[in-house]
């Protein structure tokens, strides 16, 4: 048929053949990146592949919809592996731990008698009170049967929590002119207090809530633009904006003397999250992902750190003139820092019992022994803090009591890491618990060291919650004054204060405060000098 046509329109089908198609840079081209490794052919390489994309659907399934506990299932006597078996390792020491002598046995804490609580507690007695009174009615004032008039015998009180919505009001200051009336001259006018923003509209207490509502209650500031619009105070996003980057300029100091005083510290834990800035030159989205660092001192300064890429040079200058130890995850970009000796490594012991934790579903058995071994050490740092051994201590019970536990988990992991394949779930598992292993024993080499780098997964999860409300950083320049003000916040929560009243504190001071009285104004040294005697809980 083609060849028909063809022969009675040569010049239409030669014109077709050369054509190019109209949109031919949208077309579909073949794909040009890397193809996909050919399947093997060994069915043990191929139930460890099975095995391990398993794993990875199990995590994503978790990551979406499971939940975050890590806690572990009831026990489950018939739950067996998904694929096969491993024969359960030669363990002597399991007899050993059973028959264990008195001096492996830490002293179990007193039990304090706790009464059963029934009902809701008490409104906070600090609270205003606005007393109500209310009798029966005049009817029901006098006796029904010997009609004398009724007298009060008692009373019953009922509390109902109230509350007045928080109301601005306008600073007026009147600065009076005097002059001498005789020769018409030598003016006076009293000068106009410190404030924060000179010729700016708003005073401490304004600029305070708005930096608290963002970074202490993870509040969206065009959320605050509606909060002030419904009391009737209207002001452009811009305008917040302007006054949050005011604020970080102002408090700047503060955040760079809590980084130097930090490096002084003998320990510091650091952990890391991503953080997406706008960037009208990347393309084709128009943003970058950048990373929010956080680093927390031995004696509670919390100082974040943004930097532009997750690679070494972030934590690297950030440290370059740091002696000590640094407890964070094994990121690999910390490998060049440990090199030169000067800083040494502390592991986590939450990241590797993760691990474990999940293979749980097709490793019952291995990974639950596991699980059970790690937990012994977080009980032997449990019932010393409730039973309070002092620091001084610290470093003996744990040499008696934690010792000889991660003694026996790894002679349990060096018997399994033979039985397991090297690339799967429980395999990598073992292998990360391993090649970090003296990284993970060295909080038995100082008390002030801690078993887990939880405490700053704990203040950089303050980052994330307010990430998920306000997605992003409208510029590199905005991510910089998060993470001073970031710094102020977090710093405040693990202190026990409010950041409002420390932030309105701060901001009424530092227009007039001596530069050499900075270190006054860090959140534990302001909790110490001028700090309000109500505080909210710690975030520890």
């Amino acid at each position: 048929m083609r060849d028909g046509l063809e022969s009675f329109f040569p010049g239409i089908f030669s014109t077709l053949k050369h054509r190019k198609p109209k949109h031919a840079k949208h077309a579909k081209q073949p794909p040009t990146g890397p193809q996909p490794a050919p399947l093997p052919t060994n069915v043990e390489d191929l139930q460890a592949m099975v095995i391990a994309l398993q794993h990875q659907v199990l995590q994503l399934q978790r990551m979406l919809f499971g939940r975050r506990s890590e806690k572990l299932p009831p026990d489950d006597p018939n739950q067996g592996l998904l694929f096969g078996r491993i024969e359960p390792v030669e363990e002597t020491e399991e007899k050993q731990e059973n028959e264990a002598s008195s001096e492996d046995q830490e002293p179990a804490p007193k039990r304090s008698c706790r009464k059963n609580h029934h009902g809701r507690g008490p409104l906070p007695p600090h609270l205003m009170r606005c007393l109500h009174d209310i009798h029966p009615p005049e009817e029901e004032l006098t006796c029904p049967s010997c009609h004398q008039p009724k007298k009060v015998f008692g009373q019953d009180a009922t509390e109902e929590l109230e509350m007045i919505p928080a109301k601005f009001f306008v600073n007026r200051y009147i600065r009076h002119k005097y002059a001498c009336p005789c020769c018409q001259g030598s003016v006076s006018q009293g000068p106009l207090p410190p404030r924060p923003i000179d010729k700016g509209i708003p005073g401490p207490g304004v600029l305070a809530d708005v930096v608290a509502s963002k970074y202490a209650e993870h509040t969206p500031l065009y959320r605050l633009q509606e909060r002030y619009r419904r009391a009737k105070v209207e002001f452009s996003l811009s305008t917040f904006c302007n006054w949050v980057d005011h604020v970080a300029g102002l408090t700047a100091p503060i955040v760079e003397l809590m980084k130097q005083q930090m490096l002084l510290s003998r320990k510091v834990h650091t952990d890391d999250t991503p953080i997406t800035v706008l960037d009208p030159n990347a393309e084709p989205v128009h943003s970058r992902r950048g990373y929010m660092w956080v680093y927390i001192s031995e004696s509670g300064d919390v100082v974040f750190d943004f930097t532009n890429s997750h690679t070494r040079d972030g934590p690297a200058s950030f440290l370059k003139d740091y002696r000590g130890y640094l407890q964070a995850d094994a990121f690999s970009g910390y490998d060049g820092i440990y090199a030169g000796g000067l800083i040494v490594e502390v592991a986590c012991w939450a990241h590797a019992r993760r691990k474990f934790y999940d293979t749980l579903v097709h490793y019952p058995t291995e990974a639950g022994r596991v699980l059970e071994l790690i937990g012994s050490l977080y009980v032997v740092e449990s019932r010393a803090k409730k039973l309070g051994v002092p620091d001084d201590r610290l470093l003996a019970w744990r040499q008696r009591f934690s010792r000889r536990r991660l003694e026996r988990l790894r002679r349990y992991l060096d018997g399994l890491s033979v039985q397991v394949l090297p690339k799967s779930p429980l395999g990598k598992a073992i292998s990360y618990t391993l090649k970090n292993w003296k990284a993970l024993n060295r909080y038995t080499e100082a008390a002030f060291l801690s078993l887990d780098n939880n405490l700053s997964e704990r203040q950089i999860k303050q980052m994330v919650i307010g990430r998920k409300n306000w997605m992003f950083a409208g510029s590199e320049n905005g991510a910089r004054n998060s993470a001073v003000l970031f710094s102020l916040v977090v710093s405040c929560k693990l202190a026990g204060l409010d950041p409002f009243a420390y932030l309105r504190d701060i901001l009424t001071r530092l227009p007039s405060h001596p530069a050499d009285r900075i270190h006054e104004l860090i959140p534990r040294e302001w909790k110490k000098r001028f700090g309000p005697q109500t505080v909210t809980p710690a975030a520890a």
